[in-house]
C-alpha cells in the first residue's frame, strides 16, 4: 500500500541531481541547527548524552530525524536487574526519583513552526529551481 509520503517522494526523485543535492544540503542545515539547539538545551553531566544528539538521514531519502540516545546513554537500572534504561529519556520525563528535566521535545516544540516554514522555503526554493 502507497503511503502519504510517496507522492513527496516520487517528486524527490524526479528532481535534477544539482536541485536534488541542493534541497538535501537546505535540509540538513534545518535539521542540523534544531540539533544543535537540542545540544544547547540538553542536561550536561559526563558529556555523554550531548554526543549523541544526532542527524540521521536514508540514503536518496528525504527523511531526516534528529535523535538523541540509544545504547550510548542505555545501563542498567540496579546491578544485576536486568532492567535496562536510557538516560536520555530518564531525564527528559523524569524518574520516580529524579524530577524531568525536559530538553528534547520542549525544543522541538519551540522550534516547530519555524523548522516547518523553513523546510517550506527550502522545498520552493527546489520547486522554482525545477
Amino acid at each position: 500500500m502507497a503511503g502519504p509520503d510517496d507522492g513527496v517522494q516520487s517528486w524527490f526523485d524526479g528532481l535534477s541531481y544539482k536541485t536534488k543535492r541542493q534541497l538535501v544540503r537546505d535540509l540538513k542545515d534545518i535539521a542540523e541547527g534544531l540539533r544543535q539547539d537540542i545540544d544547547s538545551a540538553a542536561p550536561e553531566k559526563s558529556g555523554k548524552l550531548k554526543s549523541t544528539i544526532t542527524v540521521r538521514r536514508k540514503r536518496n531519502d528525504l527523511d531526516l530525524e534528529v535523535v538523541a540516545g540509544g545504547d550510548a546513554t542505555t545501563k542498567e537500572l540496579r546491578a544485576g536487574s536486568g532492567v535496562q534504561y536510557d538516560y536520555a529519556l530518564a531525564s527528559e520525563f523524569g524518574t520516580a526519583h529524579e524530577p524531568a528535566q525536559p530538553w528534547f521535545y520542549s525544543t522541538y516544540r519551540a522550534r516547530r513552526e519555524d523548522v516547518r516554514q523553513q523546510i517550506e522555503d527550502a522545498v520552493a526554493d527546489a520547486i522554482s529551481r525545477g
